[in-house]
């Protein structure tokens, strides 16, 4: 079993790898026999995986052989290990698809300046570096300031104040733009990082991975976060970093420890009351304490509420048969959220309505209303999972930004130069027959967060999602 450090470690490089080989640079010389050997052991390794693993026996109808004899001499050619991955990111991009890359080992992460550039955009300060090694905080597992950021046209800017947390304490307020997180400028982000050269979505993937990072660690220590207002006017607030009152620390198989929150509230419209949940991380409390939010407890009966938002911005993922569990509250018959396929099964995540506690053991009827679900760019794997199959299937109604597009199971393995080879082991079909990966999963009512609306106070996808469940209830 890995510990938590080495897991975190290889989380964060399989977000930030592929920025930190684009960004290394190549050398001219000609490698030594020694290295022509390690390269040569290097890639068959990543040849080798994917022939054995890729969940198609025809490799996507893709001549495998033939892209081994192309690139394996180019391969034992390479300079160094820039070079390599280069001509490794070449083969795997023969796959056409995505959750496929080589991901710099520790020893190979970017040399970075802790002086400020000219153009006064900041250093790449060692705490980066260590956010991109993986020795940075998760908010996951970690402590923080008790504050989301997102970005909002490339600019990093306060989403979300949680009540009560050491930020809300300190007056903190939505929208004001984040500057600096410790010593680290984050206009200097995609300088130290050759993000320009990304896709503007993993780019962005990257960036707030990385602050998250700077802005999350041990509870008790302080992070200092330099802010700015609409006009540009700079403030500093020193936040000490806690776990949210609420947060429960579980552990699931090999993965760290992990603090879930699940947050639920009944909001009292005209047309009916409204149950808003929202969660960090799908894990299987998730389940029970929806049960709860739906039912009152112990549950019994009909559902206590008329309509239900369920908040899957910025979430992660995390155990898909938990989505499976959710949705059997949701649903009237028996459907598959979708199809997960490897090389040698096929295997069907299916809901099965539920009619009894799994609290109580007593009969319970499933909720019929409206149900409105958020995602953003934030929102990954089991998250695409739930949403798209319950769009496909004509029970939800999809608010806010496109999601992250990355719902495929994946693993990251140490080749023998020391980088890592991600690489998916499955893929997945959504009910309506299309595939998540690299497609995000697209919203019916596309209402982009602004930050004129965080400046007023105000969440407009999720006051949009409301308006639509009081009209359905209206009706």
């Amino acid at each position: 079993m890995r510990g938590a450090e080495e897991v975190r470690r290889r989380a964060t490089l399989a977000v930030c790898g592929l920025v930190l080989a684009a960004a290394a640079g190549a050398q001219d010389a000609s490698p030594p026999s020694g290295t022509a050997a390690l390269n040569l052991e290097t890639f068959d390794f990543a040849w080798g995986r994917i022939a054995d693993t890729f969940w198609d026996f025809g490799v996507a109808g893709v001549d495998w052989n033939a892209v081994r004899d192309e690139l394996r001499p180019r391969a034992r050619d390479a300079a160094d290990a820039a070079e390599l991955r280069r001509v490794l990111q070449v083969m795997l991009s023969r796959l056409g698809q995505s959750h496929f890359g080589v991901l710099p080992g520790p020893g190979s992460l970017m040399n970075a300046s802790d002086e400020d550039d000219a153009d006064g955009a900041g250093a790449c300060t060692g705490a980066l570096r260590r956010s991109v090694s993986g020795d940075g905080g998760s908010a996951a597992a970690d402590a923080g300031p008790g504050f989301d950021v997102r970005f909002i046209d490339s600019m990093p800017v306060v989403s979300r104040v949680e009540a009560g947390s050491p930020a809300d304490r300190q007056g903190l307020t939505t929208g004001l733009e984040v500057v600096r997180v410790g010593e680290q400028n984050l206009a200097a982000l995609p300088r130290c990082l050759g993000l320009d050269a990304l896709d503007a979505r993993v780019a962005e993937t990257v960036r707030s991975r990385l602050v998250e990072g700077l802005l999350y660690g041990d509870a008790g220590n302080s992070v200092t976060v330099e802010f700015a207002d609409a006009a540009g006017d700079r403030s500093t607030l020193e936040f000490e970093r806690a776990h949210h009152p609420d947060a429960v620390e579980i552990g699931f198989g090999n993965l760290p420890p992990m603090r879930y929150l699940f947050e639920s509230e009944a909001l009292e419209t005209a047309a009916g009351r409204v149950l808003a949940v929202r969660f960090n991380v799908w894990l299987l409390p998730v389940v029970d304490a929806f049960e709860v939010a739906l039912y009152g407890e112990p549950a019994e009966g009909s559902p206590e509420v008329d309509g239900v938002l369920i908040d899957l911005r910025g979430n992660p993922g995390g155990v898909a048969y938990t989505a499976v569990g959710v949705a059997g509250y949701l649903l009237e018959e028996r459907v598959a959220l979708g199809r997960m396929k490897n090389r040698n099964t096929d295997l069907n995540l299916l809901v099965f309505p539920r009619r009894v506690s799994t609290n109580s053991n007593l009969k319970i009827e499933g909720f019929a209303g409206p149900v409105a679900v958020l995602i953003d760019g934030g929102s990954a794997s089991t998250s695409e999972i739930f949403a798209a199959g319950l769009k496909d299937h004509g029970r939800v109604r999809l608010f806010g930004e496109p999601s992250a597009a990355a719902a495929l199971p994946s693993v990251i393995e140490e080749m023998p130069n020391g980088d890592l080879l991600m690489h998916a082991i499955a893929d997945f079909i959504r009910p309506g027959g299309e595939r998540i990966e690299g497609r995000p999963v697209q919203p019916e009512s596309p209402v982009p967060l602004t930050r004129e609306g965080l400046l007023a106070g105000r969440d407009e996808p999720r006051e949009e999602a409301l308006r639509w469940i009081v009209t359905e209830l209206e009706r």
